[in-house]
């Protein structure tokens, strides 16, 4: 047999094992931090289920060289992350589905969900963002019964990515966050009344002092 021929031979057969190289020995290689490893795995790294990781699941996956897509349950919601085109010019969404059954998780999240985010990006730059994902009537309903309230996402790309969250509940609480991917960090804020059944928890986490009604706390190095 000549040489092409064992060279051919050996292109098909490591391009066959890569195509369909199992999930689960996959990420097992992965050091996944705790709580998060994903159990019950099957299919292939570029098409793929697991049965939950951390509060995630069931998760389903597709990896194509120019797309690239997620679907998991969060929050008791079905929720589909898909990003495509290519490394010069590629576009994220983020699109909340239909209700969901919860999976096995410390803090189970419930609410109704809707809305769309969009993120363009170059590279490792983002470009553009767009759209708003709203929740309505948002609650903790494990380890315990918490009323959230209204939760609005949505993103901005002027001073790097950045990710923005607020929340309101009218007559306790209002929250926002911002999470800043170029300084690493998240800088959390809020006012609340001293009647909200928030404000215990936040003191109870060293957010808020016992007696104040507004607080604001950085968590890592945010860029000023």
């Amino acid at each position: 047999m000549s040489r092409r021929l064992w060279l051919a031979g050996g292109l098909v057969f490591g391009l066959t094992l890569l195509l369909n190289l199992p999930a689960a020995w996959a990420l097992r290689l992965i050091d996944w931090p705790p709580g998060w490893q994903p159990a019950q795995v099957s299919g292939s790294v570029w098409n793929g289920q697991a049965q939950q990781a951390g509060a995630l699941g069931p998760l389903a996956w597709q990896l194509r060289p120019w797309r690239a897509q997620l679907e998991t349950g969060l929050a008791q919601q079905h929720w589909t992350l898909t990003v495509s085109g290519w490394p010069w010019h590629w576009q994220a969404q983020l699109l909340p589905g239909a209700a969901v059954a919860g999976v096995n998780s410390p803090y189970l999240i419930g609410g109704q969900w809707q809305g769309r985010l969009q993120i363009d990006g170059r590279g490792a730059r983002c470009v553009g963002a767009s759209g708003q994902v709203q929740g309505h009537d948002v609650g903790l309903l494990t380890p315990w019964t918490l009323a959230v309230g209204e939760v609005r996402l949505n993103v901005e790309c002027q001073q790097g990515l950045q990710g923005l969250a607020d929340v309101q509940r009218e007559g306790e609480h209002h929250l926002q966050a911002r999470l800043e991917t170029d300084g690493g960090g998240i800088r959390v804020s809020g006012q609340v009344t001293p009647q909200a059944a928030l404000t215990p928890l936040l003191v109870q986490a060293g957010l808020l002092k016992a007696g104040d009604e507004r607080f604001e706390k950085v968590f890592g190095a945010v860029r000023r």
